[in-house]
């Protein structure tokens, strides 16, 4: 039978593979030489009759903040974190590339390192199609830094699973598994079992109040909601919830000249809205790339007056409530 192999031309293969599939070969020696195959030169954008290969080369076209140490030509054979990992290119024409780069060290005759034979992988459209679920992310994180309340996740049985922002609560791990059942008052225990019960057969919202026992024995009057969340098939993967005191001191409603905004409260308030940085950059004239400084910083902005009014003002028009209540963070709540 004959064998595909007897019809390909290995150089031709080799170029057609690395074309296809956006990938470059390299190698370099104990002494810091290098040798790039076509495909390292094209993912690079440099032009293989004007540029020789070198390691120079090869970390000038690195962003400056994925560089790595630099090290002895020799050390290439016994540290490959060198080379290996995800890291930004800039090309000569400025275009912003992701690769990924995976070597092994080759050995000579006599068993000692000889070279590193490397290869690179454009993952560019990979980070793209990432971006969008690294943004929920982001929101999903500064939501949970502002809820109002303990944020759990529970299973349709009835037992809390996590507490995504349990170390703000004083003693919150209590909620754990069942262990929220038995911090019921007995007197509306029964009756929040029943709406739970309800609620997971039915997948509808849970919501109830009933008091919860405190670490010093009293009691505080409690409002509990979860929504479920779902598979791409519609059946619930697990629930998401918030608890909140309604008892504690009432929350102070920004109003007035004077404008207080934290970047947590910006994160959630864009998450809830479900705008793009660019989005709220068009609405308030500031640059995207100011926004997202703003949104990573900690405590209040110490912005303009005029800046913060912008901000605070463009997101109150589209439904957004800024509170700061006299115990705990600022947060944000829809009107």
């Amino acid at each position: 039978m004959l064998q595909l192999e007897q019809f390909l031309n290995l150089p031709d293969l080799f170029v057609f593979i690395e074309e296809k599939i956006g990938i470059g070969i390299w190698r370099i020696d104990a002494a810091g030489q290098m040798q790039w195959s076509r495909g390292v030169f094209s993912l690079l954008g440099l032009d293989p009759r004007r540029t020789t290969p070198s390691f120079a080369a090869y970390e000038r076209r690195i962003h400056p903040e994925d560089r790595r140490s630099p090290g002895a030509p020799g050390e290439f054979l016994f540290d490959r974190s060198l080379f290996d990992g995800e890291f930004r290119i800039i090309r000569p024409g400025g275009s912003l590339r992701w690769i990924r780069v995976e070597s092994e060290v080759l050995l000579d005759s006599a068993g000692e390192p000889d070279c590193v034979l490397g290869v690179a992988i454009d993952i560019t459209e990979q980070h793209r199609l990432l971006q969008p679920f690294k943004e929920d992310a982001g929101r999903y994180a500064a939501l949970s830094q502002v809820v109002d309340g303990l944020l759990w996740i529970g299973n349709s049985d009835g037992r809390i699973t996590a507490l995504v922002n349990g170390p703000k609560i004083s003693e919150a791990d209590k909620f754990l598994g069942r262990g929220w059942v038995d911090l019921v008052h007995e007197e509306e225990r029964e009756a929040a079992l029943k709406s739970w019960a309800t609620a997971a057969e039915t997948g509808r919202p849970y919501n109830v109040e009933h008091r919860l026992r405190q670490p010093d024995g009293s009691y505080r009057l409690h409002r509990c909601k979860a929504v479920p969340v779902v598979h791409s098939d519609g059946s619930i993967r697990e629930w998401l919830g918030t608890s909140t005191d309604m008892q504690q001191p009432q929350l102070s409603i920004q109003h007035g000249a004077t404008s207080r905004l934290t970047g947590a409260q910006l994160r959630a308030a864009r998450g809830m809205l479900n705008w793009s940085v660019k989005q709220l950059a068009a609405r308030t004239g500031i640059s995207a790339a100011v926004i997202r400084g703003l949104e990573e910083r900690h405590g209040f902005l110490r912005l303009p007056e005029e800046t913060l009014s912008t901000l605070r003002d463009t997101l109150s028009g589209a439904g957004i409530e800024f509170i700061f209540p006299a115990v705990g963070q600022p947060g944000v709540r829809p009107r």
